[in-house]
């Protein structure tokens, strides 16, 4: 790449300022100037013929300056020679395409906003108007046809989708000011400007990403870069962190050109607060710079019809070489104007997920084992380079080596779910140790915990998932009484296998028009299978119900919900859990999908003591002042209700302004069974 040099600079400049000084001296010569200018003598007009008939008989001044003009030609004719292909302003002119007019208007404008004689010599050509560029004053300096620079200045031209100049108004009166970025450019600053500074990454040929893409795909971009040209688009389909953007880099890098990734969905949320199409300046950008453009998210530019915006059309369309995009395939074919190649992306298989493991941990000298970390985490290549990479930048801040728990924990904040008002995070984190369960329903939870750990092992190396037809998914069914530990126990299974479990909001779910819970479920499912995610669905009876007989169009569309649910269920590789006091209610078919149907049964007296002994905190300083084993058999409550008859007792206490007593907990024990409407036993006599 050409570098602009001071001396290239300063003689494009001043052949400008020469040719200004030139366009004001011909009007003085005309007489122009020397009187009042609102007088109609003294109007330059270009004609000479005209020009000699308005002045007749009038006592002008003419060829003041005629010394001044054979100098100033001599000057221009000198100048002339200079050779503007060496700098950095010819590179341009050669990426952009642009014709001789549009760049003559480009060196004017970069003159004005360079050189300040170059400004004041254009104000004097421009009398009695707000200082600035305008067309017409071009019109003088570059001695060019008022047809062909407003063709060059019109909506559709180069200069103005290209992102070079601003142009306000229309016509000869409009305005020119060569934009921030473009200056940059010329003035040897790469960096991208505001607003796309931050927004965009710029990836030279020489970056090594990381990134170890499966044997399949390689050899698959390998056939395909010969069949690249520059007026197609390719589209890398499949899901986060799957690789595609590593596949892309490789396009570009056996093109010998930098990769320019432009995030669609945080550019058209800028978009909508600036009021900007940065679209168009981003592609611009990318040009300017001789770099391929990936449109990364693109199904974000598509409105809710699958529809184009005119500023992103026409953005996409001005832009004449190769286009790359990646998408998740959910938002079905992208339209980018031109011809595309689809790349397949699948999720890797284990052997692939072992290798990029591998290729990644090896320069880190890791103390973890590849082979675990592939049958445990089902990420993509591009997701794994990412998650060592911010677990070695934690690691060496804090001095140590990457370990399994700053993968962990890497894996947690690169796979966050993005689920908006859909659900909220849980973030306490139980212990196997906190449940108390019958041994048959803890089993249960180590053979579901089981399943998800060794998938690989089950699916993949012993074919089940080939000669079955099984999903990576496993889900689940919680049933029982309110209180049994169905939540707790969902947030057990969520911490020992170190995923995030979310807790749907079915409120904020299920809509009431049509078409538009199967709309958030899906949106609910695929950021959940993308993030590495365990769903939560509490009182799933309201949504996963038995489909009923067809009577009204409510039921219709309602059975129409339930079929995708099954449908989605079966896709769906992460793990999900239901939970519901009312099993009958849940449609079979739903059922025979789950994995597995754990009841929760009420807790016995023992099971009731030891949960009374948890719950109370050991602050509390009673455990050996209370009969723990008189509460249980008292009092026949669920955990829930017993956590409530702990709280409340330590309310009683606070209101009194005094410690607990354990009288305290069989008065808050007695408020609770009050308020579940059972039959209230007799209190035991003060101080027991």
């Amino acid at each position: 790449m050409a570098e602009i040099t001071a001396a290239p600079l300063a003689a494009l400049i001043g052949e400008v300022r020469l040719h200004a000084e030139a366009a004001l001296v011909r009007r003085l010569n005309a007489g122009s100037g020397f009187a009042d200018p609102r007088v109609p003598s003294q109007i330059f007009l270009r004609d000479p013929e005209a020009l000699a008939r308005l002045a007749g008989g009038t006592l002008r001044p003419r060829e003041t300056h005629a010394k001044a003009a054979v100098e100033i030609d001599r000057a221009i004719a000198d100048a002339a020679a200079h050779d503007a292909s060496a700098t950095r302003l010819g590179l341009l002119t050669k990426r952009m395409g642009l014709p001789p007019v549009a760049s003559g208007l480009l060196v004017a404008s970069l003159a004005y906003a360079l050189d300040l004689d170059t400004r004041e010599l254009c104000h004097a050509l421009a009398p009695r108007r707000r200082p600035a560029l305008y067309v017409e004053t071009c019109a003088d300096v570059l001695g060019l046809e008022a047809a062909a620079l407003i063709r060059a200045t019109a909506p559709g031209g180069l200069l103005r989708r290209g992102r070079l100049i601003s142009i306000e108004g229309d016509g000869l009166a409009a305005t020119l000011e060569i934009t921030h970025g473009a200056l940059a450019w010329l003035l040897g600053d790469e960096a991208l400007q505001p607003p796309l500074a931050g927004l965009l990454e710029i990836l030279g040929p020489e970056v090594e990403l990381g990134v170890l893409l499966p044997t399949a795909t390689l050899t698959e971009l390998d056939t395909l870069i010969p069949r690249v040209s520059a007026d197609i688009a390719v589209v890398f389909r499949g899901p986060r962190g799957s690789g595609r953007r590593a596949a892309a880099h490789r396009i570009a890098r056996a093109l010998g050109r930098p990769l320019l990734v432009i995030p669609v969905p945080p550019v058209v949320a800028t978009e909508e607060r600036l009021r900007v199409a940065l679209l168009g300046h981003a592609l611009a950008a990318a040009r300017l710079r001789g770099a391929v453009p990936l449109l990364a998210e693109a199904d974000a530019l598509y409105d809710e019809r699958g529809d184009l915006s005119t500023e992103h059309t026409d953005a996409i369309t001005a832009f004449p070489g190769l286009i790359l995009a990646t998408t998740s395939g959910r938002s079905g074919h992208l339209e980018l104007r031109r011809p595309a190649l689809v790349v397949a992306m699948p999720r890797t298989d284990l052997a692939d997920r072992e290798r990029a493991w591998t290729a990644a941990l090896t320069p880190h000298a890791a103390t973890t084992e590849p082979t675990e970390l592939a049958a445990r985490y089902v990420i993509g290549p591009g997701a794994i380079a990412e998650v060592v990479a911010e677990a070695t930048r934690y690691a060496a801040a804090a001095g140590s080596t990457v370990d399994m728990l700053g993968l962990e924990a890497a894996v947690g904040r690169r796979l966050s779910v993005r689920l908006g008002t859909y659900g909220n995070v849980v973030h306490r984190k139980a212990r196997f140790t906190e449940l108390v369960l019958p041994d048959d329903v803890i089993d249960t939870l180590h053979d579901m915990i089981a399943m998800v750990r060794e998938r690989a092992q089950i699916l993949e190396r012993w074919g089940y998932q080939r000669h079955l037809g099984i999903s990576r998914g496993v889900s689940a069914l919680f049933s029982g009484e309110p209180g049994t530990g169905k939540t707790m126990a969902a947030s057990v299974v969520a911490s020992t296998l170190g995923l995030e479990l979310v807790r749907i909001d079915l409120s904020a779910v299920v809509s009431k028009y049509v078409g538009e819970t199967e709309k958030n479920l899906g949106k609910i499912f695929d950021e959940a299978q993308d993030a590495h995610a365990m769903l939560l669905f509490d009182e799933a009876d309201s949504l996963f119900g038995k489909r009923t007989e067809l009577k009204t169009a409510q039921d219709r569309f309602a059975n129409l919900e339930v079929n995708y649910i099954l449908q989605r269920m079966e896709t769906f590789d992460g793990v999900s859990v239901l939970t519901t006091n009312a099993e009958a209610a849940i449609d079979p078919a739903l059922q025979r999908r789950l994995n597995f149907r754990i009841r929760f049964p009420d807790p016995e007296v023992d099971e009731r003591e030891k949960l009374w002994r948890q719950l109370l905190p050991p602050q509390a300083e009673l455990h050996d002042r209370v009969d723990f084993l008189a509460l249980a058999e008292r009092f026949d409550m669920t955990g829930g209700y017993i956590k409530n008859a702990v709280v409340r007792a330590a309310v009683i206490a606070a209101r009194a302004g005094r410690g607990m007593l354990p009288e305290d907990l069989w008065s808050g024990a007695h408020h609770e069974y009050v308020e579940m409407g059972k039959v209230m036993p007799q209190l035991p006599p003060r101080g027991l």
